[in-house]
């Protein structure tokens, strides 16, 4: 009978810990502004990105094609195809501008397949400021299905900045898959613009990480939605001198029946 008990006592432990693994996700993500190009090659920022076995990466400043004065070791590279080559992950890119014979945009790394993606320009108030835009991914990962996005504010005002947000945060506001979202928000952490996030979960800390040389601002994050649910393990502002922002690697872990509505 004890023997009975045991065994019994033993498969509920089991199948209550297979339960709990279905119902968490982990993840590991990083955005990062890659400047173009103009500080490193390709294959070293492909190793570096790399080095951090992240899932899925943010990418923004990423050229394809141009010929860039100040860039002529990246002359006609497809950022993103390299990138993706050289990590062995997908890649996906989404151009906001023509620039010097080719494009320059915005860009993420998947090492999961997806389902569908999109790019969404964003709020473009002031006509003679660069357009900006946010590229989202749907994603397979193992059982789970999870949304990954990148984005790249406008540099010259607050007030556009504020109305991105504004526009991001209603864009995935009734999505039924988590999302992450990663990238340069042009804004202090004590702005109007990141104030506007405060239904999204932080996920990323609050070190400086620009300029690479010597860090007085911080302008990049990482976020996830709902915020509900989430939970940091470990988060690491990167040391690196192969762009003028450091990139910020995260791992995450979400709980989905934490996230769930009680009615």
């Amino acid at each position: 009978m004890y023997s009975m008990k045991k065994y019994l006592l033993l498969f509920l432990c089991l199948t209550l810990g297979v339960a709990y693994a279905q119902d968490t996700l982990r993840v590991r993500v990083m955005t990062y502004n890659l400047r173009f190009g103009e500080l490193a090659s390709l294959e070293e920022l492909a190793h570096h990105i790399k080095s951090f076995k992240p899932d899925f990466v943010a990418l923004q400043e990423v050229d394809s094609k141009t010929d860039r004065k100040r860039t002529p070791h990246q002359k006609g590279k497809d950022f993103i195809s390299e990138l993706a080559y050289y990590t062995g992950m997908f890649g996906l890119y989404g151009k906001t501008i023509d620039y010097s014979t080719g494009y320059y945009g915005i860009g993420m790394l998947s090492k999961y397949p997806y389902i569908s993606v999109q790019k969404t320009m964003l709020p473009h108030p002031v006509k003679e400021h660069e357009r900006r835009a946010m590229l989202e991914g749907l994603f397979e990962m193992g059982n789970d299905t999870i949304v990954f996005t990148s984005t790249h504010l406008d540099v010259n005002s607050q007030e556009t900045r504020a109305e991105q947000i504004k526009f991001i945060t209603g864009h995935f506001k009734n999505y039924k898959y988590p999302v992450i979202l990663g990238g340069d928000f042009n804004a202090r952490h004590y702005s109007e613009a990141i104030r506007g996030m405060d239904s999204w979960f932080a996920a990323s800390n609050d070190d400086f990480g620009m300029p690479a040389w010597k860090p007085v601002i911080k302008i990049d994050y990482l976020f996830a939605y709902p915020q509900k649910g989430w939970r940091v393990i470990s988060t690491q502002t990167v040391r690196s001198l192969l762009s003028d922002h450091l990139p910020i690697i995260t791992e995450l872990e979400y709980v989905k029946e934490a996230s769930k509505k009680k009615y």
